[in-house]
């Protein structure tokens, strides 16, 4: 039933049309980027790409920054999906219709969360493919490309269940989204608020959502920052069933 649910939740956009324009302006915006940071990288190293000496790492000076600007960009997408699964159709009675299935307060969010993940993954495959064209003439440090595809993927899914949990909570799509977005930032900024601290407190920097996702992007994997990406999906979609449970059990007993 899950599948079904993250099934219909995917394929549904296709038809309504917002994951496409979603999809257009990703891909300009990120485009853009990809264009001024290739321009750029070609700039400052033409002399040493004329004479193929002291060759720069391309890698490192165009697909990691556009990793990074990927994941911001995702800070303002992810909640817009995640609103729209739940806050939105919780405005428009659409919700009730799950609710009042026979289906576990689980089944409907892992399946929605499973939905909005895929639509993630959609926006996200045309920007994993545009540092693959660099590859038709020059090499690219495959390691370091997957290893920050895989940073990507887990900070997103992080990213999601933490704006499910605030879109569960609220009957408003654009408080929801705007919380949601307010709340992400946050969580990234408390990497670089805890200088301004007491030194005991620079430990909280482990929990900014950046943080973990700088190892991925330099190519350097660590079973910690998996952890703490798997930890942070699990208990927010945790609390996210059941704060859908209160409100369906709410809505049974009416």
């Amino acid at each position: 039933m899950i599948l079904t649910i993250a099934q219909h939740e995917f394929l549904k956009s296709f038809k309504t049309g917002h994951l496409w324009k979603l999809l257009a302006l990703c891909q300009f915006i990120l485009g853009l980027i990809f264009y001024w940071l290739m321009e750029d990288f070609i700039l400052k190293h033409q002399q040493q790409l004329l004479e193929h000496t002291n060759m720069p790492g391309i890698t490192e000076a165009v697909v990691h920054p556009l990793f990074a600007w990927t994941a911001l960009i995702f800070f303002f997408i992810t909640p817009l999906l995640a609103v729209h699964s739940l806050t939105h159709e919780r405005k428009t009675h659409t919700l009730e219709l799950f609710i009042m299935a026979p289906l576990s307060s689980a089944d409907i969010i892992v399946g929605k969360f499973l939905g909005a993940f895929l639509k993630q993954l959609f926006l996200l495959l045309p920007v994993l493919l545009m540092p693959l064209f660099i590859t038709l003439h020059d090499k690219i440090d495959i390691g370091q490309f997957l290893s920050g595809v895989l940073g990507l993927v887990l900070l997103l899914s992080a990213n999601l269940s933490l704006s499910f949990f605030i879109a569960s909570l609220s009957k408003e799509p654009l408080l929801a989204m705007l919380v949601s977005i307010i709340v992400l930032f946050l969580f990234s900024l408390l990497e670089w608020s805890v200088d301004f601290l007491d030194p005991a407190l620079h430990g909280l920097k482990e929990f900014a959502l950046l943080y973990h996702c700088k190892n991925f992007l330099s190519g350097i994997i660590h079973t910690r920052d998996i952890l703490y990406y798997g930890l942070f999906s699990f208990i927010f979609l945790f609390l996210s069933v059941q704060r859908l449970d209160k409100e369906s059990q709410f809505k049974k007993n009416l």
